[in-house]
């Protein structure tokens, strides 16, 4: 009798987590590939809307992907004789505003910088976020465009999301190198830790059922980055590690690392959370980061 009333009570337990991981697999997978993106203004209000807000000369630029999709961004000038390049890639749900007054003003003292926004952001055509899947043609038109102008040797410099698509997206492109800041390694990881931010049970198996069903409704295969970072050489790779970061741990930055191939550098930032390297650390990140673009960009 106990047996039976233990099988039965096993088998509803099995059924209601089997029921909560379907729930979870439908919900989440919606919100991580077609999220609420922020919208394209200033945030704050009175932050730079443009790069004319922070004394940049620049130039508003379109281009179209090889699927046809047409991207937003803009072309900052370098502000010395150069024919090297940056581009600079936002992370989720976010767009190019994010890292304007941040990074361009002294990236641009050495090269020149295309922000752009990535499909499903910002100013850019809609699409599905599949964290370098469909992403990868968005670089490879961007970089495209820059050698059109005549522009190279170009590096990628991606924060969070942008990081693992730089990653992605390098293997089969014409850049000379990649900074990578606060990348995963494996997207079931931040998507785990977002689970258990907002409380959500069982997030190993949940956050995997979360990235099978995305796939599933881009029609796509949602890459790690951890696949890739090896056909990365002769590449030149810069990991930023932030590492008080608790949504992306500095450990998969560190495991993104130990996988490249030469040359490869890592920078750890001490008492820094997710993409915080850069305030925490200012200077030490900035010199760290021309260093690494005036070796491996030598024009």
């Amino acid at each position: 009798m106990i047996a039976r009333v233990l099988g039965v009570l096993g088998r509803a337990v099995g059924l209601i987590a089997v029921a909560y991981l379907i729930y979870v697999a439908v919900r989440g997978s919606k919100l991580l590939v077609s999220p609420v993106v922020r919208p394209f203004e200033p945030d704050p209000v009175g932050a730079p809307a443009s790069p004319a807000d922070i004394g940049l000369e620049y130039e508003r630029v379109r281009f179209t992907t090889d699927d046809g999709v047409t991207l937003s961004g803009w072309l900052i000038p370098a502000a010395r004789e150069t024919r090297t390049a940056v581009v600079v890639l936002h992370g989720f749900s976010g767009n190019r505003l994010s890292e304007l007054e941040a990074f361009v003003p002294w990236l641009h003292d050495r090269h020149h910088v295309l922000q752009l926004d990535f499909r499903g952001h910002g100013e850019s055509d809609p699409g599905f976020v599949t964290f370098g899947s469909h992403e990868r043609r968005d670089v490879a038109a961007a970089v495209d465009f820059l050698r059109s102008r005549g522009l190279g040797p170009i590096a990628l410099f991606g924060v969070s999301m942008g990081a693992a698509i730089a990653i992605l997206a390098a293997p089969d492109l014409p850049v000379a190198a990649i900074v990578a800041d606060s990348p995963f390694a494996e997207l079931h990881h931040p998507v785990g830790n977002r689970m258990r931010e907002v409380g959500y049970p069982l997030p190993a198996i949940g956050s995997r059922a979360i990235v099978a069903a995305a796939a599933v409704r881009t029609r796509s295969r949602l890459p790690d980055p951890i696949r890739s970072v090896a056909h990365l050489a002769p590449r030149a790779l810069l990991v930023i590690a932030p590492k008080e970061d608790q949504l992306i741990s500095w450990r998969q930055g560190l495991r993104l690392f130990e996988a490249a191939g030469e040359p490869k550098e890592l920078l750890v930032i001490e008492g820094a959370g997710h993409a915080e390297g850069y305030g925490v650390e200012p200077e030490t990140y900035r010199l760290r980061v021309l260093d690494f673009l005036d070796r491996h960009l030598a024009d």
